[in-house]
């Protein structure tokens, strides 16, 4: 199986996870409806359903296209009605669990499917639970930025520190917390173009991921093999 990355950052963000066959759950909408449908070749018949993380427009712009298309659509985030914290969708098992972002509802997301454990979590200022137990598999998490390089004199500033993890966080509070020797796959998402160096995040997640863990920046048409065996 597989994850494609469709989108990412700012501008938008979606991930199609592919399952053994062939079938797709869409990790957040946060494009244009086009976008999103050439990003998986148009095979709308396979999408069993999409989960979004919270409603800001760069994660959930094509929700209501989606919904209207006939794609059941899991978004924990909307307090309007209420909503189950878990669902299946086909083989994807989905498991959903509140993150801080700035005051804004945003859910994170345990997803089990073809035995592989998979924390998909973005938007998040830090974890508030473990995954130790259940030995994940594969981690798609946020590296927003690097505090060094954040200019405390943008607007900004107070939202992307309360709102988003650092590479720091990531490291010693999700990966070194919940990594196991079951721990295959490390993707980065949602860097920012101002404050976070790709190269140097790799590098420095790599590092301590160690050598049997495959580390990849996500970047739009980016397809990663999720493996259950050592890279």
């Amino acid at each position: 199986m597989f994850v494609r990355c469709i989108g990412t950052g700012s501008s938008g963000n979606c991930y199609a996870l592919y399952d053994n066959d062939g079938k797709i759950l869409l990790l957040d909408l946060g494009l244009a409806r086009k976008q999103i449908l050439k990003g998986i070749d148009f095979n709308v018949s396979d999408v069993v359903g999409a989960v979004v993380s919270h409603g800001h427009g760069d994660h959930a712009k094509a929700v209501k296209d989606f919904e209207n298309m006939g794609i059941p659509v899991f978004k924990p985030f909307d307090e309007t009605k209420a909503c189950p914290l878990k669902i299946r969708y086909g083989s994807f098992s989905i498991q959903a669990f509140k993150v801080p972002h700035d005051g804004v509802p945003c859910y994170g997301f345990y997803i089990t499917v073809d035995g592989h454990r998979i924390l998909y979590a973005t938007d998040f200022e830090y974890l508030p639970c473990s995954f130790k137990n259940v030995r994940l598999t594969d981690m798609i998490v946020e590296c927003n930025h690097q505090t060094e390089l954040v200019d405390k004199g943008q607007a900004k500033y107070p939202h992307q520190i309360k709102g988003h993890c650092s590479l720091d966080t990531l490291i010693e509070k999700v990966i070194k917390e919940n990594m196991t020797s079951d721990l295959r796959t490390i993707v980065l998402g949602h860097l920012s173009g101002d404050s976070a160096n790709p190269e140097e995040c790799l590098s420095e997640v790599q590092s301590v991921a160690g050598d049997g863990v495959k580390c990849v920046c996500a970047a739009a048409g980016l397809e990663t093999e999720l493996s259950l065996t050592p890279f």
